[in-house]
């Protein structure tokens, strides 16, 4: 009866050995290759990095933009350049020659 128990339990935990196995063997490639694994972690690093260099190159532009606003309001060179620039405007004492094209 022993022998009978024992060659029983033999194949039972083989048998379970083999199905552990085989789900594992089935399983694990579908995690790494799957829609949630290496591909997907490789796309979402691909991603992060871009995000950071766009994310850099917006804060080098805030830098900017925070330096022309400060020198704009307290620089009264910095703001008459603004108007000779872009909004045309001329000191009286400026001579404007304007020129037309044929």
């Amino acid at each position: 009866m022993s022998g009978l128990r024992s060659g029983l339990s033999r194949w039972l935990f083989r048998l379970l050995l083999a199905g552990f196995l085989a789900v594992g063997v089935g399983y694990l490639p579908y995690r790494a290759y799957g829609p949630g694994g290496v591909g997907r972690t490789l796309r979402l690093e691909r991603d992060l990095e871009g995000l950071e260099e766009s994310n850099r190159r917006l804060q080098e532009e805030n830098h900017r933009l925070r330096q022309r606003v400060r020198s704009l309001r307290e620089d009264r060179q910095a703001i008459e350049q603004v108007a000779r620039d872009e909004l045309g405007l001329v000191r009286p004492e400026d001579v404007v020659f304007q020129f037309e094209s044929m």
